[in-house]
């Protein structure tokens, strides 16, 4: 067995070429994508897919966000993979709100990518259609090489992982996420995969646990008054402008974070957890008819949290941090998702054939990934959650190689080899 898999990894690394990957990772990557408009990028994994012979199909909630899902279909009686990557990448999306967040909208980085003097750009490469291009070689090169899989191999293409959530007037199907992609592709894919793989970067580390996330809304009251009658105090906290009075109320939540993240920081067996917090928003008054003030002033706090816990133990400490600072304001939760860690028991044989793996193409034993990348989100936290145990793993995060997007791909196929030609005991 061991020599066959041998023999057929020389085989299918053979395919694994520059003249394959630049293209694809190239063409696939300059099809701007970002959050809530994936269709493009989607429509150009389906064509390839088909052109290659993989029989994809689009399952999704709506014909401009789906899921692609192609098939290498094993004989029967193996083990089967699942690969996947988000169609969806972050920055500027067209929308008129974006020059409220960014200050570099025409920058090439959010809307192209490129190889330069060996090193691939571009946000589209770094998160997370390098990854893709790199298990689409790989799957193309088992098929051409004719290698006789067991299990079937699953390649996926999702739109919707970026974190974009409904709230207030921001409402539709554009700000929808999980919901449109791994989550209902789980969920009406027909997937049966004993195995998982997140393709992203993770700099070669490994980690199969995800912290989950809770989204505070935080209302500050005040009164609106007209400028020339206003009367002012520096005791913040008093003032009648909530925009002032929140003012007062961002360093007691700062304060807050910092000790909540040292003491909610854990390690498991999948990896180290830090959950941090952040103000990811603001919002008060109209720019239009500053004259009035505001009786209202929103903050929105992006909360990490630790797998099993719930939402309401953050809700009452920030309850607290208000009560403290004096501020009548009041919390309110509007998106809770609950973080996994893949079932140890099940997910230790996977890992060690990514291990093994990983030695061959690397040369270097694997290491589990930093801390930062068990504590964002992930699609394999909805792969574990939904029992199919699954971990992250990729090349580079930030500016890959193109050496390293070659010996990812050849991992990738590795992998694949490893698993789908294990029959099932």
């Amino acid at each position: 067995m061991q020599q066959d898999l041998n023999d057929w990894r020389n085989e299918v690394f053979s395919r694994i070429t520059e003249d394959q990957l630049i293209p694809l990772i190239l063409e696939l990557c300059n099809i701007p994508s970002p959050y809530g408009y994936e269709k493009e990028a989607g429509d150009y994994v389906y064509d390839w897919m088909k052109l290659e012979g993989f029989v994809p199909r689009r399952v999704g909630i709506s014909e401009d966000r789906f899921n692609v899902i192609g098939k290498l279909k094993g004989s029967g009686g193996g083990k089967s993979l699942l690969f996947s990557s988000h169609l969806d990448t972050a920055g500027p999306s067209g929308a008129d709100t974006d020059s409220w967040i960014y200050s570099d909208l025409e920058k090439p980085f959010w809307h192209s990518a490129w190889l330069e003097e060996g090193v691939f750009y571009g946000q589209g490469v770094e998160n997370d259609k390098g990854p893709m291009a790199c298990f689409l070689l790989a799957a193309k090169a088992i098929k051409e090489a004719g290698v006789p899989l067991l299990g079937d191999l699953y390649l996926t293409a999702c739109p919707g992982e970026m974190g974009q959530e409904p709230v207030d007037e921001f409402t539709g199907l554009p700000y929808v996420s999980k919901e449109t992609g791994a989550e209902y592709m789980m969920v009406h894919g027909g997937i049966m995969a004993d195995y998982g793989v997140a393709a992203e970067g993770t700099d070669f580390g490994i980690s199969w646990v995800e912290a989950g996330k809770a989204f505070f809304k935080i209302t500050v009251h005040g009164k609106g008054i007209y400028t020339p009658v206003i009367q002012h105090t520096m005791q913040l906290n008093e003032h009648p402008n909530p925009i002032v009075k929140a003012s007062a109320l961002i360093p007691a939540l700062t304060r807050w974070a910092m000790d909540y993240e040292q003491q909610y920081t854990r390690v498991y067996p999948g990896g180290t957890i830090i959950p941090k917090v952040q103000i990811g928003a603001i919002k008060g008054g109209h720019p239009h008819f500053i004259i009035g003030g505001s009786d209202l002033c929103s903050l929105y706090l992006d909360c990490r949290i630790l797998p099993g816990m719930v939402p309401g133990e953050v809700a009452e400490q920030l309850r607290e941090v208000i009560t403290d600072t004096g501020i009548d304001a009041e919390v309110e939760l509007f998106l809770f998702r609950q973080g996994y860690e893949a079932n140890h028991d099940q997910v230790t044989p996977f890992v060690d054939m990514i291990k093994s793996s990983h030695q061959e193409v690397r040369q270097e034993e694997l290491q589990m990934s930093a801390p930062v990348f068990s504590s964002m989100w992930r699609d394999h936290s909805i792969f574990n959650e939904y029992g199919t145990p699954s971990v992250t793993y990729g090349p580079s995060r930030q500016t890959p190689s193109l050496a390293e997007m070659l010996s990812c791909a050849k991992v990738y196929a590795s992998i694949a080899l490893e698993v789908c030609m294990q029959p099932k005991k």
